[in-house]
Parts: structure tokens; C-alpha cells; sequence
């Protein structure tokens, strides 16, 4: 019989499995309705959801059993409920968890988003999300055993899991160059902290194809309200490429929404690629074509190069994970 998980109680709760993992885990610091919590405990009671102790077989890791693992993640609560990239890293985190037999109290939640004073107490490791050279020195100062997720701030230093953005970019817009797309236009966020790599690379991409055009870079932040209006605002000025590349599915899912009321097909007058594959953009008309990464693969691992390094390892370690082209509706092109 297949064990309960958190993913379970959530979609039974009509709530994230951020939230119940972070109810599940007792941590203080979250802000949750009592009714809420109390609903997520009778849950996990009647479908029988075993603590990671409870769990443990003799194939667990030894030291991940007596383990204290902090995550810190430089995202608002908000941020990262609406974000699926940053979800799948924290259930990759909590299953491997499970796997290694270390107790959800001893997942600490934690986060420094806006707040550089972030003492990090009682932790063996921690696996940092995200986050910017400026803001990661006080985990530094403070941790032994560190692993970044989606950063790597010294390879020559410490463990990282990364994407390798490069080759996802390609693999998108390659796919469009060899539609036919010449006018290829770009949605990002990172505004407030400078250039994405996805970006960068599209610069690059696109100068070295001879139809890189500046109007076409388009900078806001991360949701699908910033799709969707910023596409109405291009769809306005009537400065509309040939195609879209989307540096998440968020971004892309609003556009489509603003493409369709504008009564623009998709891909008939725009193709339009996506990133991250989030689950629901299988189910969006046209349903979106979108590069695929592997986000609780990279929670999994983190947590894997921790434990390890727990075990004595010392040499630092990177692992990029791999990238896919899921190709849809939404570029009316099929690869050969």
C-alpha cells in the first residue's frame, strides 16, 4: 500500500504543500488560520501519514537520522506558493528526507527574504534557494555544511545544483529559429536584481543569429499578472514578434490569456514557448510548449550532497540538472 504524502494532504485540504509541510513540521513562524491547521492534522490522521521516523527502515542514511536540516529560500511566503519551480524544490527536499529517515521536525523552514539578520540556531546543514552573492553571507558565517539550489556563488567552495541555463535556452529558441522565427521577443522577470541568465543567453542567441532587437526585451517580475499585462501593453503598441520565448510558465500562461481576448491565435499568429513545465500548462489552450526541469530532482539532490558532506566529504561537488523541450500546441511546430 502506497504510503500518504504530503502532496496528498494538501490536494485533500484544498491547500499548498508548502502549507501543510510547514503546519506538518510545527513551525512557529507561520501565519495559518487555527481551522486550517486543525484540518491538515485530522487529514494527515486519516489518511494515516507516517512521520519520516515512523518511516525509517534499515536502509536509511545513518546521520540523516539525527540530521538538522535548515532550507532557506529568498522568496516572500506568496512568492513561493505561486511559483511551482520553487514548490518541487521543497518536496524534492521533504521526500529525500523521508528517504534518508530524518524526521519533519527537523526540516527547519526558514527564510531571509528581506531580513539580513537571520540568526540560523541548532542546524547541521542548511540548503540554500536562490539568493545573490550580496545576501548569502551570513548563512556563511553561520553554517558549516551548505548546499545552493538554483546558485552556485563558488563552485571552488561549495556544493550547488543548478540548471544549466545555456543549453535550456537554446534548446527553445532553436526550436523556434528553425520554424522559421526570425522576430522572437523575450519575457522575464528579475527586474530588481539584474540580469537573468535566461536573458543573457537570449542576447547572446540571438545576436549571433543577426536578429537580435532590443524592442522585443520585455522585464518585469515573475507572474502571471505580469504576462498578462505587459502582452496587453505590447499588443497596444502593436509591436507584436513573430514569437515568444516566456522565461517561466507563469509569464506565459497570463500572455496566451492576453493574446486570446485580443482575438491573436496562438500559434497561428504568435508561437509561444514556455519554462519550468508546470503542471497545469498540459491543460492551457493552446496547451503550452514549454522547457521541462527537473525541480524536485533538484530538491532530491540537494539534500543527497548534504548528507554527504555530513559524512565527511570535503571536496565541493556541482550537479546540473538536465533540461527538455516539451513540445505543444502553442508553437505549431513539431521537431523532426
Amino acid at each position: 500500500m502506497n504510503l500518504a504524502t504530503i502532496r496528498d494532504i494538501a490536494i485533500k485540504a484544498n491547500v499548498s504543500s508548502v502549507t501543510v509541510s510547514r503546519v506538518l513540521n510545527r513551525d512557529q513562524s507561520f501565519s495559518v488560520s487555527e481551522e486550517t491547521r486543525q484540518r491538515i492534522i485530522s487529514i494527515a490522521d486519516e489518511l494515516n501519514y507516517k512521520t519520516p521516523r515512523e518511516r525509517k527502515g534499515k536502509n536509511a542514511i545513518s546521520t540523516g537520522s539525527d540530521a538538522r536540516i535548515g532550507t532557506v529560500i529568498f522568496l516572500t511566503e506568496q512568492q513561493e506558493e505561486g511559483d511551482s519551480h520553487f514548490s518541487s524544490i521543497r518536496e524534492g527536499i521533504e521526500k529525500e528526507c523521508i528517504a534518508a529517515g530524518i524526521t519533519t521536525t527537523n526540516v527547519l523552514r526558514l527564510s531571509q527574504y528581506g531580513n539580513p539578520d537571520l540568526v540560523i540556531n541548532h542546524v547541521d546543514g542548511a540548503i540554500v534557494i536562490g539568493g545573490s552573492i550580496d545576501n548569502i553571507a551570513p548563512i556563511v558565517n553561520q553554517v558549516d555544511n551548505l548546499v545552493f539550489v538554483d546558485f552556485s556563488p563558488d563552485v571552488d567552495k561549495f556544493d550547488s545544483v543548478i540548471i544549466d541555463f545555456e543549453r535550456a535556452t537554446k534548446l527553445a529558441l532553436d526550436h523556434l529559429i528553425k520554424a522559421g522565427h526570425k522576430e522572437i521577443g523575450i519575457m522575464v522577470g528579475g527586474k530588481s536584481y539584474g540580469k537573468d541568465e535566461r536573458h543573457h543567453y537570449y542576447e547572446g542567441i540571438m545576436k549571433e543569429n543577426g536578429t537580435y532587437d532590443h524592442k522585443h526585451v520585455y522585464v518585469g517580475d515573475w507572474s502571471t499578472t505580469e504576462g498578462y499585462n505587459s502582452m496587453k501593453q505590447i499588443i497596444e503598441k502593436d509591436n507584436l514578434p513573430t514569437a515568444f520565448f516566456f522565461a517561466n510558465d507563469s509569464l506565459a500562461i497570463g500572455a496566451l490569456r492576453a493574446l486570446q481576448e485580443a482575438g491573436i491565435r496562438v500559434p497561428q499568429k504568435m508561437a509561444v514557448v514556455g519554462f519550468d513545465d508546470f503542471p497545469m500548462s498540459a491543460y492551457v489552450t493552446p496547451a503550452l510548449t514549454t522547457v521541462k526541469i527537473q525541480s524536485e530532482m533538484m530538491g532530491r539532490m540537494a539534500v543527497k550532497l548534504l548528507l554527504d558532506q555530513m559524512n565527511g566529504r570535503e571536496i565541493p561537488v556541482q550537479v546540473t540538472v538536465p533540461s527538455k523541450l516539451i513540445v505543444r500546441d502553442s508553437c505549431g511546430t513539431q521537431l523532426s
